[in-house]
């Protein structure tokens, strides 16, 4: 099918509701399929929760990403003057592919851990298997935390399956946690990611556009995917926070980029 026409079906199976039930049907198929199997000593979720998060049932890029992005994320945590211990949000925590790192890391130096999400299948897989406490949010905030509880809240591609107007709400909730002066590190798709792993159509038009929604529907889900410029994403931090660097994508690893950012106040 060429690429117009399969574009308008798409849409026409959006705007009909249509696309949920064949979304869900080609994640089942996915996930019976054959994939790599990893023991790294650690709770291995199933393979349709897999999917689920990261489009694959593959174990290898589960564990080793996660793995990474957890280290670099207590890395950043450090070099921006957080100390141990660390009282830490995980938003859209998945079904724990960084917090089966980064949680006995920060509870082994004292710390608290919490992480949510709005698949609730997800957050009971983690609170059977993880340590840290862990609860479901709604699609729009807020989430059942108390007000500057946190000093550390990091989300991976959360924004980047949010319309805009749910990412600035997000922005404004994750600062209501976050104690004066606590760090943000919140992932998105930039013009670097979009060149090396976007849809051809994406980098074009952040040439013109600061804010892209590809696959309008299922907001919240990997089947939406959304775009911004780092330019752009500063100035919707910047309501809240102190863009204290923006780290670009990665061309050659699919890295999202990320914004290190400072509660105001």
């Amino acid at each position: 099918m060429r690429t117009g026409l399969r574009r308008v079906v798409h849409r026409g199976l959006e705007l009909t509701g249509l696309i949920g039930p064949l979304h869900r049907r080609q994640e089942r198929e996915i996930a019976k399929a054959p994939a790599d199997l990893v023991d790294d000593g650690l709770p291995m979720p199933p393979a349709e929760l897999l999917v689920l998060v990261g489009g694959s049932a593959g174990q290898a890029w589960f564990s080793e990403r996660g793995k990474a992005e957890a280290a670099h994320f207590l890395e950043l945590a450090a070099t921006h003057g957080l100390t141990d211990p660390l009282d830490v949000w995980d938003l859209g925590c998945g079904c724990g592919r960084i917090a089966r790192w980064l949680a006995p890391a920060v509870i082994a130096k004292g710390g608290s851990f919490t992480g949510s999400d709005i698949n609730a299948r997800l957050v009971a897989w983690c609170g059977a298997n993880l340590p840290g406490s862990y609860l479901t949010n709604r699609l729009q905030p807020p989430a059942e935390l108390p007000a500057a509880s946190k000093n550390l809240v990091y989300a991976y591609s959360v924004l980047t399956h949010l319309r805009e107007k749910a990412a600035r709400a997000w922005l404004a909730e994750t600062a209501r946690v976050l104690r004066p002066g606590g760090l943000a590190l919140l992932t998105f798709h930039d013009e670097n990611y979009a060149q090396a792993w976007g849809p051809p159509e994406i980098s074009p038009l952040l040439q013109t556009q600061d804010y892209i929604v590809w696959n309008d529907a299922l907001e919240g889900s990997n089947y939406m995917s959304t775009w911004t410029t780092r330019e752009h994403f500063a100035r919707l931090a910047s309501a809240h926070f102190d863009v204290l660097e923006i780290i670009p994508g990665n061309l050659d690893v699919a890295v999202q980029a990320i914004g290190v950012l400072r509660r105001k106040g």
